[in-house]
């Protein structure tokens, strides 16, 4: 409560806030013409006729969209205070994956791309309708969509990128919704990282996010906190979670992917030591040796089903934008990759 009570001083004018990243117009621009805008905006149209692709199958959920309910079996849950909700009993709450998936709100990332790739405005007039719904039933701590840090550590990073790509768009009113809902979620995460409970990729992504939202939102009260608790988590993370020869602890080849995307977006996000730089190296060698000459992901191991980018497409080809991300990143020549391959990463700051 007396996080919440520093109420953010939000800037009277709309500017992306991730910096080192181009211009997201420019860009579109670019990439209008490419084969991955073409399916963007393919998949913009089901989610605006609200189909939505998730975790291999679609669910439909007609015009109004219920965001504590798991579609494919029928469960919905009341709005008790997050740590009072059964979440773990598919019984009373349905799959809290199925329901959690939908909630990352990673659909709504891909309807800001289609609205720069085409300029057609009702792709952000879905943003804010689904945005003004799903605050109204998901209050501050309430339900299901909150019981789960690494969930609201995946719905911020989404507004985050859907500020980046169009909130200068947004009408201001809206505007100062979206940004006071962002800065609340950085109040949770920071009273709540997965220290005790799941501390493996739940931890790595709530303190890449917090990092994130830190240094993006300096006018948030707490951005300086965010950036300093965030930072040092991640860099403790990556000396327990990444072992000397580049694989994940988790040994899944799928979490392998999944931390690798999060541990390179800190790097953009922050100014990385070369220690940091070599951890990453070895982890892309890693998985570079893992997909092989066909550049295929072998499913080994565990399987969230989910992506840190763009959770759409083949899934045993998630791991080909992260080693090209890497080879340009780390600038590396022996990693070969597609230029395509870059599109679902720099489809981002598009």
């Amino acid at each position: 409560i007396q996080l919440l009570a520093l109420a953010p001083k939000l800037p009277r004018e709309a500017a992306p806030p991730l910096p080192g990243l181009p211009s997201a117009t420019a860009v579109a621009r670019t990439l209008r013409s490419t084969e991955f805008a073409s399916q963007v905006l393919t998949t913009a149209d089901e989610i605006v006729a609200h189909r939505f692709p998730l975790l291999g199958f679609h669910i439909e959920t007609g015009p109004a969209i219920e965001w504590r309910r798991d579609y494919l079996n029928r469960r919905s849950t009341d709005l008790k205070y997050f740590r009072l909700v059964p979440y773990l009993d598919a019984a009373r709450a349905g799959d809290h994956k199925n329901i959690w998936e939908l909630n990352r709100h990673q659909h709504l990332v891909l309807l800001a791309q289609a609205f720069l790739f085409s300029d057609r405005a009702a792709y952000l007039e879905e943003i804010v309708r689904q945005l003004n719904s799903w605050w109204e039933q998901n209050p501050f701590q309430r339900g299901i969509n909150w019981t789960s840090a690494l969930e609201v550590a995946f719905r911020a990073f989404s507004w985050l990128w859907i500020y980046h790509l169009a909130g200068g768009h947004m009408e201001p009113g809206f505007r100062s919704r979206f940004l006071e809902s962002l800065y609340r979620h950085g109040c949770h995460l920071e009273t709540n990282l997965s220290f005790y409970f799941s501390p493996n990729t739940h931890l790595l992504g709530e303190a890449v996010v917090l990092h994130a939202l830190g240094c993006s939102f300096p006018f948030f009260p707490r951005a300086s906190r965010w950036q300093q608790l965030g930072r040092e988590t991640v860099l403790l993370e990556a000396k327990r979670q990444v072992r000397n020869d580049g694989s994940h602890f988790e040994q899944s080849t799928y979490y392998h992917v999944y931390a690798l995307d999060m541990f390179l977006f800190h790097a953009v996000m922050s100014n990385p030591s070369s220690e940091y730089l070599g951890m990453l190296s070895r982890m892309a060698d890693f998985l570079h040796a893992l997909m092989g000459p066909q550049q295929l992901l072998p499913f080994l191991g565990d399987d969230d089903g989910g992506r840190w980018f763009h959770p759409y497409g083949a899934r045993d080809q998630f791991g080909r934008a992260t080693l090209a991300m890497c080879a340009t990143l780390l600038r590396r020549d022996d990693w070969t990759f597609n230029q395509e391959d870059l599109h679902q990463q720099i489809g981002r700051a598009s």
